[in-house]
């Protein structure tokens, strides 16, 4: 049976093809700023990977079948020119995972993640990710929710974003409360396998050019440095942007940069 995949198209499809991938629990809608400036100069394509916003449900989220998922989906657009594949976070490791596999990747954009697994941080424990939950205090009202999520970084906000937020999540009737339209145990499939994520081993396969963005706020971040080290020294056709001052949603938080780093290498 094929897989819905919510695809949204803008621009002309003569024009070199960008892919997003977003986060966890987010959806397409993540990327609406950075599309508005790109769509004259490009063909874009966002994405709600399985699972998300409008895209079906899978029983088998390890990231080789999300990629084999989002392949079948886009191939029905015929596509002419090989695709510069951009994720975010989880998308990261999921568009490294697609890049290893097909050769129809010509540039991967890895937006503050798929250049370490989780486990390999410092202090942070399987049961530890797996038992953290949202506040259900948080989603009891949209105005409730807004305010929680825009908490995390007051200055960082617009009706974009905004926008975005709230395509996460979906009201229960019967519980009288917001949801996330991402399941937990899906989020837990997810997790698990960012959890055991193989940057090293699947590099080996990529033949595509590289861009690692980084959130980084403390230059002298130890572990940080280790990993964009071991991740440079195992794949050589690859450029790292260390971006301070930043969250890790990097699009949003330094977007003029981003924008001028993807169009430098496209």
């Amino acid at each position: 049976m094929s897989i819905k995949i919510n695809m949204k198209l803008y621009g002309n499809k003569d024009k070199s093809p960008l892919i997003f991938l977003h986060g966890l629990n987010w959806t397409h809608l993540i990327w609406n700023s950075v599309v508005k400036q790109l769509k004259e100069d490009y063909f874009i394509i966002t994405i709600d990977l399985p699972g998300h916003g409008d895209s079906m449900r899978l029983e088998d989220y390890s990231f080789s079948n999300v990629a084999n998922v989002i392949n079948e989906a886009i191939s029905d657009l015929n596509l002419t020119q090989k695709v510069i594949l951009i994720g975010s976070s989880i998308g990261a490791s999921i568009a490294l995972t697609f890049a290893s596999i097909y050769d129809t990747v010509k540039t991967v954009v890895l937006v503050d993640g798929g250049f370490f697994a989780l486990k390999e941080v410092e202090g942070l424990s399987w049961e530890d990710i797996k038992d953290s939950d949202f506040p259900n205090t948080a989603l009891k009202n949209k105005k409730v929710f807004i305010n929680y999520m825009k908490s995390d970084n007051p200055t960082l906000w617009n009706d974009s974003i905004e926008q975005a937020v709230l395509d996460q999540v979906k009201w229960s009737t019967e519980h009288q409360m917001y949801q996330f339209k991402i399941s937990e145990d899906d989020q837990i499939q997810y997790m698990k396998h960012e959890w055991d994520f193989d940057t090293l081993t699947l590099l080996k396969d990529v033949k595509a050019k590289i861009i690692l963005l980084v959130a980084d706020n403390n230059p002298e971040d130890d572990f940080l440095i280790s990993k964009i080290n071991d991740f440079q020294n195992n794949y050589k056709n690859s450029f790292v942007y260390r971006l301070h001052n930043t969250d890790h949603l990097i699009m949003l938080d330094a977007e003029e940069e981003f924008i001028e780093i993807i169009k430098n290498h496209i």
